[in-house]
């Protein structure tokens, strides 16, 4: 439970970068209605690739925070990939929704 805790207080951090890519892409899904599945493998890969940006930015901003969190036990390593598989189902779920709208 610890280890959840502090893992959202580090994601706290990127969430508001992450959620406005994840708002793009939704808006970007609703103004191209019919051809929403055509596009739907560039904004895959677009959402990784500000993913990785946006945390290995967080990774070079935050180093002495960082520090804090390696004391406590946890790693960049479960940081990155915790945080990032939260926010990509987050994403997923987003974008199911706003194709189900359309």
């Amino acid at each position: 439970m610890r280890t959840l805790i502090l893992i959202t207080r580090f994601y706290r951090g990127l969430f508001l970068a992450n959620f406005l890519i994840t708002l793009s892409c939704l808006a970007i899904i609703l103004f191209y209605n019919d051809k929403a599945f055509e596009i739907l493998g560039v904004l895959f890969w677009f959402k990784v690739i500000t993913l990785v940006s946006i945390f290995f930015s967080a990774v070079y901003y935050k180093k002495q925070e960082l520090y804090y969190y390696q004391n406590l036990g946890i790693s960049k390593l479960k940081l990155g990939i915790t945080t990032s598989a939260f926010d990509f189902m987050l994403w997923t779920m987003v974008l199911l929704i706003g194709l189900k709208s359309k």
